[in-house]
């Protein structure tokens, strides 16, 4: 799984960055051994990349000789404009909304092809499901906020989307690209997008656009709950719709008053 390369140091930064990519939210805690698997990285090479980024601090050491992320790499994922901005004026709104709905919400940008939750705020009644927590990549065709996310997708994802073909997550899952492309126009239409049970059993998703402020869409905040038909999905858009408008005004405001609005919204842009 390593890349080949022609010069050594080019090399060393690519082992480096594969031992990084081997975590994921599936695994969060990993052995040398399992390391070098996943990475296709020999285990002394592993250990001695492993050990140099455990000194820096972007590797803690947990039990059973095992390491995860450590907090020096989240502080400098941390400073990423697209995270930052995003956050500062999404969270408020969104702690708000999980307080009106006792659903979790989602803030999340599509990243080529998939969709990745950029933050998240557990449900009252219970704790966020793993395939909606922070950092999660979720696949775009399956989820509400996947099809928000593609309304505004070009041509070439579409042929790539139509290539590669749909995933089955469950008996509801939408697998025929037409299909797909006609839920995410009537998304587009309504300003809205409803997933029930296409990726998790029982779990029904509602998603609106979070638009910068020339009204471009850049990404999507969501709600996630237990699945409760039509009279419970008209519960959740109201206060949903509300939260997207005044998360894109606060996204939009200080990016004006600051002169940083362009920049920050094409960084947005730049990586779908």
């Amino acid at each position: 799984m390593s890349i080949p390369s022609t010069t050594p140091d080019r090399s060393v930064v690519e082992r480096t960055l594969s031992v990084l990519g081997a975590f994921d939210t599936g695994n969060v805690r990993l052995t040398v051994s399992e390391i070098s698997r996943r990475t296709g990285i020999p285990v002394a090479t592993a250990y001695r990349i492993v050990s140099k980024l455990l000194s820096w601090g972007a590797l803690e050491r947990a039990e059973d000789n095992r390491y995860t992320i450590g907090l020096r790499l989240w502080e400098i994922a941390l400073l990423a404009p697209r995270h930052s901005a995003f956050r500062a004026a999404a969270v408020p709104h969104m702690v708000e909304l999980r307080a009106l709905t006792r659903s979790a919400v989602l803030l999340s940008v599509r990243e080529g092809d998939e969709g990745i939750c950029l933050e998240s705020v557990s449900g009252s009644a219970r704790p966020l499901r793993r395939s909606w927590s922070r950092g999660h990549r979720f696949p775009l065709h399956a989820t509400a906020c996947g099809r928000v996310l593609l309304a505004g997708a070009d041509a070439a994802t579409w042929e790539r989307i139509r290539t590669a073909g749909l995933d089955t997550h469950t008996a509801r899952t939408v697998t025929d690209p037409a299909a797909l492309r006609d839920l995410v126009t009537r998304a587009r239409r309504q300003g809205f997008a409803v997933a029930d049970g296409e990726l998790l059993e029982g779990v029904v998703e509602v998603a609106a656009p979070v638009h910068d402020g020339d009204g471009v869409a850049v990404g999507a905040v969501g709600l996630v709950a237990d699945g409760g038909g039509t009279a419970h999905v008209r519960r959740l858009t109201g206060p949903l719709l509300t939260a997207a408008v005044r998360i894109s005004r606060s996204l939009a405001a200080p990016a004006r008053t600051e002169g940083r609005h362009h920049s920050f919204t094409d960084n947005l842009r730049s990586r779908t």
